[in-house]
């Protein structure tokens, strides 16, 4: 509920024990009125799952009372379908309850929309095949991923190191004249700084994870304030259902 720090709107988000980047980006895109709350998430053992770690960590993000809860990884680079994404997001807001839960790959999803992109050039941080995961889930729900690329960092922790250089690279692979937007899925990557520069070096919209899951849901929460720095898409004062 909205509180002192947040008059406008309590967001509790929920990040990869590792993900470092990932707090000060969104504190760097938080408008007045909004608190940020940050509860982690560890993959504890060979078989637990990210849904299974968010899952674990939502009766406590429960007890800062807030208004939303950001489930901020990306589980369409695991093979997910559209449908086991659903099942994944029902079973967030069970636990969740009456504090709606968002989670990243709807919020990607929304922002393609909002965009009006159909054909995508696509890249993630780590391998090959989470790319082509990320290509077929978003084939399944309409899109055209026509370009996939991918910077092979071996484990998780090292994507912090990835430079500036490197991430440009990677989208300037990725920018061709046949797409309509670029696609960042992995909020390891710390992208949301440079999104005005590359948009416009690029000439192309991009939805970078971290920037489209926050603008969503601050959208979902009736905040439309435009956020000047952080790409086009952040100055979109509504979403696209």
């Amino acid at each position: 509920m909205p509180d002192r720090y947040g008059p406008r709107g309590v967001v509790a988000i929920l990040i990869p024990v590792q993900n470092s980047n990932m707090q000060p980006e969104y504190e760097a895109m938080r408008p007045a009125g909004i608190s940020n709350q940050i509860y982690r998430f560890w993959l504890e053992g060979e078989g637990d799952t990210p849904l299974e770690a968010a899952i674990r960590v939502i009766p406590d993000a429960l007890k800062c009372w807030p208004d939303r809860i950001i489930v901020g990884n990306s589980v369409e680079m695991r093979r997910v379908s559209v449908a086991e994404h659903h099942a994944y997001r029902a079973r967030l807001q069970e636990a969740a309850g009456d504090v709606l839960v968002v989670t990243a790959a709807e919020a990607c999803e929304a922002a393609l929309r909002t965009l009006g992109a159909r054909s995508i050039g696509l890249f993630n941080p780590m391998f090959e095949h989470n790319s082509q995961s990320a290509a077929s889930y978003y084939q399944e729900l309409g899109f055209d991923p026509r370009r996939l690329g991918w910077l092979d960092v071996d484990k998780p922790e090292k994507i912090i190191d990835v430079t500036p250089e490197q991430i440009t690279g990677a989208f300037a692979e990725i920018a061709g004249e046949d797409v309509d937007a670029l696609l960042h899925v992995g909020g390891a990557l710390g992208v949301v700084g440079m999104l005005d520069e590359l948009e416009a070096e690029l000439g192309k919209p991009i939805v970078s994870v971290n920037a489209a899951t926050y603008w969503y849901t601050l959208r979902s929460l009736g905040v439309s304030d435009p956020l000047p720095g952080f790409g086009r898409l952040l100055m979109q004062t509504a979403a696209t259902a």
